[in-house]
């Protein structure tokens, strides 16, 4: 039976983070914050930790424990110069200990490429957790269970080496949504779709820009003859950081520092108004995954669904009354004269 957790003060230097913390990307700027906040105020909340196994201790004889969740915290009072660290103790196994530290970052910002690796492990892990299995672990729904493995399915592993080169080059703003990389798993194929990146990363497409980007592939056209405007005459300017698009490309695991670059160049008054790119950029900003972020953006969809609806019945009401009127002789009653 598990033991109830220990709160005790550890000494820093005997705990090491996790190898298998699920969340890869952690931004300069949140361990700045930790350090910043730890120097001023002190720890306010605990880490948590697991002790390590006689197995383990043997082979890692400088620590005693390994973190479960509690990573920023950690580095942050590293860089702040602090001895000790205060920590909850859990009674947990290895294996249980990775699911809490998925668990235990549901509560942070974490980025989506990690939670599909994460939800990819769990269903690729010894116990071979159906989706349903592992939504009720997690605490989300199955669709977002299948939405990540469908995801992580097409992207190879030096595809996943080139968003996370972005998203330390250029900060998670300015990477694709998941959604828009799902889009580009339209290819049917986890090597197409890793040729295809650079320019879907360079240009930051949305969902709607990267259905037609597949489309423009499937229909035999070459990559670099595509051009995200609809014109797909003249040819198209490699990116920056892809001289040459190769089946294979491979992302250095040493990866960059974070730098500051501008942004993408606003749109020139010869750009066409999409309708279908503008609307999928309003569901973005109100869903995640198909589902509402927060009770004021499902209210918003619903009140947009219905405006909708409301101005099609509207049309069709009046052009039944034309054909009526029209062909039929059939006329509205005039309203009574007011006296």
């Amino acid at each position: 039976m598990p033991k109830d957790p220990i709160f005790l003060k550890i000494p820093i230097k005997r705990i090491r983070p996790n190898p298998n913390q699920p969340r890869r990307f952690i931004t300069p700027s949140a361990i700045e914050q930790m350090e910043a906040s730890l120097r001023e105020i002190g720890q306010q909340t605990p880490a948590k930790v697991r002790a390590l196994t006689e197995a383990e201790r043997a082979q890692d004889p400088d620590h005693d424990y390994e973190l479960i969740g509690g990573h920023i915290r950690h580095t942050g009072a590293l860089k702040a110069g602090l001895a000790t660290l205060d920590c909850l103790v859990l009674d947990l196994s290895p294996e249980q200990a990775e699911l809490a530290g998925l668990v235990d970052n549901q509560t942070t910002d974490m980025h989506w490429l990690d939670w599909v690796i994460a939800i990819e492990k769990l269903n690729q892990g010894p116990a071979k957790l159906k989706q349903q299995q592992i939504a009720d672990r997690l605490g989300v729904t199955q669709a977002r269970v299948n939405y990540g493995l469908k995801v992580a399915k097409a992207l190879t592993p030096a595809s996943r080496d080139q968003i996370y080169k972005q998203l330390i080059k250029l900060g998670p703003e300015k990477v694709p949504a998941e959604r828009a990389v799902l889009a580009l798993a339209g290819l049917d194929n986890p090597q197409a779709v890793e040729r295809a990146l650079p320019v879907f990363l360079d240009r930051r497409m949305t969902a709607p820009q990267a259905h037609r980007l597949v489309k423009h592939l499937k229909e035999g056209k070459p990559l670099e003859a595509y051009h995200a405007n609809g014109n797909n005459n003249g040819p198209l300017a490699q990116p920056n950081h892809a001289p040459r698009l190769v089946a294979s490309a491979q992302v250095s695991p040493a990866l960059p520092h974070p730098a500051h670059t501008p942004s993408a160049p606003a749109p020139t008054s010869g750009d066409a108004f999409n309708f279908r790119e503008y609307w999928e950029k309003v569901k973005a900003d109100l869903t995640a995954e198909g589902e509402p972020k927060t009770l004021l953006g499902g209210i918003l969809l619903a009140i947009i669904g219905f405006a909708i609806l409301g101005c099609i019945i509207g049309l069709v009401l009046k052009i039944v009354l034309w054909v009526l009127s029209t062909f039929f002789s059939i006329h509205l009653p005039d309203p009574p004269p007011i006296h």
